[in-house]
């Protein structure tokens, strides 16, 4: 037995969400998409994909079509935090693990599991991140930097100019795309930083179907590289990557991106109309490039948190750095939130 993995913690999250008029707590598409388009996928699924180990072969050539790279250079796997740990996996060899902080939970937790020395630079008091600080970190014992991009939970963007003197150290690095959809000016591709795996051998990209997409109970993950990275990877791929029924929704919302795209701009709305009303009336933000933001107040969200509950609103409540209030609210956004009683009630 592996003595250290007594001293790692995980956390379960058993909350029964049906209690709740607004699960707005994880970042998940609560708006359904049409009764009618939900019909139209429900007849495309057969028994058989519930029979049948899946054959992903149609749906990974969507995906390459779909974000411009080739079979090659692409990893599926069961959700995008497999992904990377799968990353870990291949690359890391109980070296240092360079990344924000805070940043993704899961970063710590495969970092414990596989034994690497984990480094987390702290943003700093404008909750901006200078790439500059991460690199003082890195030295010959450097495994793999990762930059959540945007930053969950800080929601920050860095550009590619920005990121270039990482990736320019030669060391592993990962960029985490989970909330890329939701970038500002974002026409599918210009914010990402796929196009540039051939370029760059060193550079990993992961996105998911979880956010922009709003299908995270599927659990489907991509992982984008340098082919000769992928062929690593690989090497750690599940005996089936995803599950069929999983595969033909996802498949489905490829073919009619529309779905996507309308939901993902009406995100984008709402959340600058979210933030100015919210500043308009007195409330501290930290807005994002993500699908949430956080608000507080000098009552430290007392009455917010008074208002949520009668309304059956699911939020999450945390700290953030630089600040000594405990119940920062991260709410995630949703179209049409704004009409939503629960913010009238709270302005």
């Amino acid at each position: 037995m592996k003595t250290y993995l007594k001293n790692i913690k995980r956390i379960f999250d058993y909350t029964d969400k049906s209690e709740y008029d607004f699960i707005l707590n994880q970042s998940e598409r609560s708006e359904k998409i049409s009764n009618v388009m939900f019909e139209i996928f429900k007849k495309q699924l057969k028994q058989e994909d519930f029979m049948y180990y899946p054959n992903t072969k149609n749906f990974k050539e969507k995906l390459c079509e779909f974000y411009n790279v080739k079979n090659e250079n692409l990893f599926l796997s069961d959700g995008s935090d497999v992904g990377i740990k799968s990353i870990f996996e291949t690359f890391t060899t109980y070296g240092k693990v360079i990344t924000s902080e805070p940043s993704f939970p899961m970063y710590q937790v495969y970092c414990k599991l596989y034994g690497c020395q984990y480094y987390g630079m702290h943003y700093k008091e404008d909750y901006k991140l200078p790439i500059e600080r991460l690199l003082m970190l890195d030295d010959t014992d450097t495994d793999l930097f990762i930059l959540a991009n945007p930053n969950s939970p800080i929601g920050d963007y860095k550009t590619f100019d920005e990121i270039k003197p990482i990736l320019d150290t030669g060391k592993m690095v990962l960029i985490d795309e989970a909330y890329i959809e939701f970038v500002e000016n974002d026409d599918l591709h210009y914010n990402s930083f796929i196009k540039y795996i051939d370029e760059y051998p060193n550079l990993i990209v992961t996105r998911t179907f979880s956010k922009g997409f709003g299908a995270a109970g599927c659990r489907v993950g991509m992982t984008f590289a340098h082919k000769d990275t992928i062929e690593l990877i690989s090497k750690f791929r599940q005996m089936y990557e995803i599950a069929g029924v999983s595969l033909k929704y996802c498949e489905f919302l490829l073919d009619n991106y529309n779905l996507v795209d309308t939901y993902i701009e009406s995100v984008k709305e709402e959340r600058g109309t979210l933030v100015s009303l919210l500043k308009e009336n007195g409330f501290d933000v930290i807005d994002s490039q993500c699908n949430w933001i956080h608000f507080n107040t000098t009552d430290d969200n007392l009455k917010t948190k008074q208002i949520f509950d009668k309304h059956k609103v699911l939020v999450k409540y945390c700290e953030l750095p630089h600040d000594n209030r405990k119940s920062w609210c991260r709410i995630t956004i949703q179209p049409n939130i704004t009409e939503q009683e629960f913010i009238k009630e709270l302005l």
